[in-house]
């Protein structure tokens, strides 16, 4: 167990704490409101990824993806005469991302025309372009997500009027640190997928190393229930 683990561990508490103190009307409400926000985001993200995908930010997040993977070309100079699917499979597999997210990266890049590619320098570049949609997939996804938990912010004036009818009072605090605690869990799934968008920056480096050599950070981790969700079908928009 390393400080990644107490992170992960604190996290968890401290919303179980804040769920004491909201008690259990708001705090189902808040896990409601996630849900919500979570299946309409995981829906409709793609119509706003497509819209991002033609701007200059897809270029920009390209640039900056494929500026570090070139950084690592000398050290894998000599994979590409494995030939180009190979090559890609080697430095896909030495990306700090889950497991489940790189089966769905060299899947897609299997779709895409690689095999005739010599250069390394071209398949980093097919790569940064494959990553760059997973980045803006995430990106677009957490956007969604925040727009929508602010929309259902209203709905909490009416919840805590509810809350303080007497006959809920008995029973309000009993469940909040239960739903407290998932929202905490939900939280951490939420932050890892967050921290997916830096993945290959080096000032990260630090961070995804003690994620790996963890206990109960790296489960989380490697087992994201949001973006297995996101990804259940490997597809990648």
């Amino acid at each position: 167990m390393n400080w990644s683990d107490l992170l992960v561990v604190a996290i968890i508490v401290f919303f179980g704490f804040i769920g004491i103190k909201n008690g259990f009307v708001f705090s189902v409400f808040k896990l409601v409101s996630f849900f919500v926000a979570s299946a309409l985001s995981v829906k409709f993200y793609p119509l706003l990824s497509n819209i991002i995908d033609k701007t200059s930010i897809f270029t920009n997040i390209k640039s900056g993806i494929l500026k570090n993977l070139l950084l690592q070309k000398d050290a894998q100079a000599g994979i590409v005469n494995n030939g180009a699917q190979a090559a890609a499979g080697s430095v896909v597999d030495g990306l700090k991302i889950p497991n489940f997210l790189k089966e769905a990266i060299k899947g897609q890049l299997a779709k895409e025309n690689i095999v005739g590619l010599l250069d390394l320098s071209a398949i980093m570049d097919k790569i940064s372009d494959v990553l760059t949609h997973v980045v803006i997939d995430i990106l677009s996804l957490l956007l969604l997500y925040i727009a929508i938990r602010i929309g259902l912010i209203f709905l909490r004036f009416i919840l805590q009027g509810i809350a303080k009818l007497p006959v809920f009072k008995q029973m309000d605090k009993i469940g909040g640190f239960a739903f407290g605690a998932i929202e905490g869990l939900l939280t951490v799934y939420i932050i890892f997928a967050f921290l997916m968008l830096f993945v290959s920056a080096p000032v990260f480096k630090g961070f995804f190393e003690a994620v790996e050599t963890s206990a109960i950070a790296k489960f989380f981790y490697q087992n994201n229930l949001i973006m297995d969700w996101m990804f259940s079908k490997g597809k990648i928009i």
